[in-house]
């Protein structure tokens, strides 16, 4: 929702009838689509905003112009050179073509030059400032075709002018319209502003929720773990009555009070009757050594909730103001990275794909032919890589790092060993018409591993989304 023609109008004959003569005495631009140009007049300043943000394109008057960036936008310094110091002579206003312009002269080594501010609020906003001949100077950002500065500025093409009311209204007396603008956009502004500012915090808690209710999980299990156990020993009290080979037996089981009852246990074929035993007691003990984990791993969950949760309170009550574009500085600051950073031993880095194209992306456009590639072995999964200095080998810790990694990041998750490859990435390969992530591989080694707990606890805390 941006100015309406007819509000304008009303707003360029409030702006001349009380601000003409006007001096300019500071100028800032805090984002590329907005200006602060503060007036002087007789006993009082006014800071007149000119905005050509989509969704609330105006001209209005603030009370408080926010603080400039470290950076501000390349513009900022041209608009100060060409209006400081000059008096505002009139402001116009074009319905048809959804122009405002604000006309400005300044005497310069005695010369008089004339300036024009202008702000297009048709679909495409944007700002510029132009000599009286039309050249342009400067620009907030390119919202026309062929539209720079060293060109000449030609209006926009006349549209209908759709008969409406205003909707300026304030309790001011001086400058009231420009005053009911800013009342009317700017608190739309700071709604949307407070949600964008929300908005990542608010998706990591329902993550982590979604995390710790997984976790939480995994911490419930004591009776399926105590369910193993007791099958296995009864099991192991009956072993001369296992034949291999069978689906399931049915054996006498005697309880604490004395009661004898029947029961059915299901059997693997395929698994010989000692085999049976000991699969379940692993089972147990696989239960509870996760379980313990998933406690450690739960309690750095609840602080992590906490710490967001503080993010999230302090980013409600900070004042709300335009967000600021950070400067790219390289392709990295464009996008996020297409893996997650861990530090393996030495504060090695080891990453991990965050996702199928992620896996693509990482293998074949970020690591490099001398760097390590880890995959399980049998299972889908991610993409591990270990980055290593050309002619510098892996360390065997390091090794073992990003194997721990390879296996928690697959299908096979939980378990407590498994097979894992490990090329250079150079003998990876993708095929024509393969889905994202899937990859052939030559020249592998394969490593049997046998997970340690207390390695990947140590991992999984150094995690980073962004490289370092």
């Amino acid at each position: 929702m941006s100015l309406r023609p007819i509000e304008a109008t009303l707003l360029a004959k409030e702006l001349e009838r009380d601000l003409a003569g006007a001096v300019v005495q500071q100028v800032s631009s805090p984002t590329p689509t907005r200006a602060y140009v503060e007036f002087r007049i007789p006993g009082r300043s006014v800071t007149v905003l000119v905005c050509c943000d989509v969704k609330s394109s105006r001209i209005s008057v603030v009370e408080k112009r926010p603080s400039n960036p470290p950076e501000p936008p390349a513009w900022q310094s041209v608009l100060r050179r060409e209006l400081i110091g000059a008096r505002l002579v009139d402001v116009e206003s074009v319905e048809s073509r959804r122009v405002v312009l604000v006309h400005l002269k300044a005497d310069r080594d005695g010369t008089e030059h004339a300036r024009t501010l202008l702000l297009e609020y048709a679909d495409s906003p944007g700002i510029a400032l132009t000599t009286r001949e039309g050249r342009v100077l400067a620009i907030s950002h390119p919202f026309r075709a062929g539209f720079r500065p060293g060109s000449t500025w030609t209006p926009p093409p006349d549209g209908p002018v759709k008969e409406s009311v205003s909707r300026l209204q304030s309790d001011f007396v001086h400058l009231r319209l420009a005053h009911g603008a800013e009342l009317l956009f700017g608190s739309q502004e700071a709604d949307r502003w407070l949600k964008a500012r929300l908005a990542p915090i608010e998706a990591k808690l329902k993550k982590l929720e979604r995390t710790r209710e997984k976790v939480r999980a995994e911490t419930n299990r004591k009776a399926q773990a105590e369910l193993y156990k007791q099958e296995g020993e009864l099991l192991a009290q009956n072993l001369h009555r296992l034949t291999r080979g069978a689906k399931q037996v049915t054996l006498p089981e005697y309880r604490a009070d004395g009661e004898i009852v029947e029961r059915s246990i299901t059997l693997d074929p395929s698994r010989a009757p000692k085999q049976e035993v000991d699969w379940r007691f692993h089972q147990y003990k696989r239960i509870l050594r996760g379980m313990e984990f998933a406690s450690k791993r739960l309690a750095q969950l609840d602080d992590e909730q906490r710490r967001l949760e503080l993010e999230l309170a302090k980013a409600k009550s900070a004042p709300v103001e335009a967000p600021v574009t950070k400067k790219a500085t390289n392709q990295q600051d464009v996008a996020m990275a297409p893996y997650k950073e861990y530090r393996g031993h030495g504060e090695h880095p080891i990453w991990v794909g965050r996702g199928s194209a992620h896996n693509d992306e990482l293998t074949f456009k970020v690591a490099r032919p001398w760097h390590v590639w880890f995959h399980v072995r049998g299972s889908p999964g991610a993409h591990v890589v270990v980055p290593l200095r050309k002619d510098v080998s892996l360390p065997p810790e390091v090794l073992l790092d990003a194997a721990h990694l390879a296996l928690h990041h697959s299908d096979l998750k939980g378990e407590p060993r498994g097979e894992v490859s490990y090329v250079p990435v150079k003998r990876v390969r993708k095929g024509k018409d393969a889905p994202p992530g899937a990859v052939t591989f030559t020249g592998e080694k394969t490593l049997m591993l046998r997970m340690e707990p207390a390695r990947l606890e140590r991992l999984l805390a150094t995690e980073r989304l962004e490289p370092r």
